[in-house]
């Protein structure tokens, strides 16, 4: 009973906790004087994230139920999150980035898991971009207290963010009980390296779509790494700047499962990475125009609907889609694995080294051409994703019709 407003809630909480901490993180390293290592910082999130969701995944299909391994994992990240703050201040960079691991292997499986229980209890094409749009509410309302209370740029952050696991992790056992489907089954090797979830790659376009996803994780790394560096170099707050975004990506989350069935996964995700293109050469203009600069900057906040919703939660609903039941909970760690994971390990790694060799000025207008030229090869990465997924990309075998949920 009351399954989805359960679901809205869990969302909410979910990504209330990612953004105290994720969201900001560059412009609190910034800030205290720790701006190269935002790359490593991210590369050692995607270490993390190549490690744990599988496993996790493996372990709630076959084991422990997954609301109550969402629960122990966030109440375990909610004391790592209040360690952080002395590492930061104190410039420990080994500690910090170890502690940030912990962070990784804790938190992102997750989110996997967050995605396998609400598909678990719902119509995922119908109900998902409905409850997902309350991460994205979760999201923005811990943006605008970021920005209103300044900790956007301060330790502070993850104080919230561990205040608000502990009561996440609690609020988890009182999720509809998602128990393992695979719990009477032998456990084997094969279990154990979780071979049943990699061999969706057997699927030629589940492939395609996996490596436009690990690709296309550069420009979005760029974006969600930099952007907060980038706004104060032109005066701008980034947290509450940043709520412009978040309020599209929430109109088009509603837009999103009708546009699904009236258009399919091809079309949607392809104008994703469309927009990925258009909103790198906005933020590259942005940089050396004086007159329309706030223009360029607020096109391409209002973008975000199109770049995340249409991209990466229709990717959420295909790979759900393409799951057998007994391996949904694996396949929503797999397709984690391989964007936050492998795709944020190397995506840092790239975007870490062309910031720091490209932008070398912190102030404007030095800074200026600088931050034009880091902006481009996004643009150009999203540019041969988006030509290749359109030439090798077929969704026809996916089927759209509503499926039966599991009761209570």
């Amino acid at each position: 009973m009351f399954k989805i407003p359960r679901l809205l809630v869990m969302m909410f909480l979910q990504y209330f906790v990612q953004g105290a901490w994720n969201m900001v993180i560059g412009a609190v390293l910034a800030a205290y004087g720790l701006k190269e290592i935002v790359g490593s910082t991210y590369s050692v999130l995607g270490i993390a994230t190549i490690i744990s969701p599988l496993f996790i995944g493996m372990i709630a299909d076959r084991f422990i139920a997954s609301q109550k391994v969402m629960g122990i994992l966030h109440i375990l990240n909610a004391v790592v999150l209040f360690i952080i703050p002395n590492f930061v201040e104190s410039g420990n960079i080994a500690g910090f980035l170890i502690m940030i691991f912990i962070v990784g292997l804790l938190f992102y499986p997750t989110t996997a898991l967050a995605n396998s229980v609400s598909f678990r209890h719902i119509d995922g094409v119908r109900w998902f971009p409905i409850i997902r749009v309350f991460g994205t509410i979760g999201f923005m309302i811990v943006g605008l207290i970021l920005g209103y209370t300044g900790f956007s740029s301060s330790i502070n952050s993850f104080l919230l963010a561990s205040g608000a696991s502990v009561v996440y992790g609690i609020y988890c056992f009182t999720l509809p009980n998602t128990p393992p489907t695979s719990r009477n089954k032998k456990f084997s090797i094969r279990d154990a390296m979780c071979l049943d979830a990699l061999s969706l790659f057997k699927d030629k376009y589940f492939t395609i779509f996996m490596l436009s996803t690990f690709v296309l994780m550069i420009t979005k790394t760029a974006y969600s790494a930099y952007l907060p560096v980038y706004l104060p170099v032109l005066d701008l707050e980034p947290a509450s700047m940043m709520q412009i975004a978040i309020a599209t990506e929430v109109l088009f989350m509603f837009l999103l499962s009708f546009l699904l069935g009236r258009f399919g996964f091809k079309k949607i995700i392809l104008f994703g990475a469309i927009c990925w293109v258009i909103r790198s050469m906005m933020l590259s203009l942005a940089a050396t125009s004086e007159n329309n600069m706030f223009f360029y900057i607020i096109g391409t906040l209002l973008l975000q609907g199109i770049c995340w919703d249409f991209f990466f939660t229709a990717g959420d609903i295909y790979v759900d889609k393409k799951a057998g039941p007994e391996i949904k909970a694996q396949a929503q760690g797999l397709r984690f694995i391989v964007s936050n994971g492998f795709g944020v390990f190397m995506a840092a790694s790239v975007c870490g080294f062309i910031n720091n060799r490209v932008v070398t000025e912190k102030t404007l207008p030095n800074a200026g051409p600088q931050w034009q030229e880091f902006w481009i090869y996004p643009a150009v990465v999203a540019v041969i994703v988006a030509v290749g997924f359109w030439y090798f990309f077929k969704d026809k075998d996916v089927i759209m019709a509503p499926k039966k949920v599991e009761s209570d």
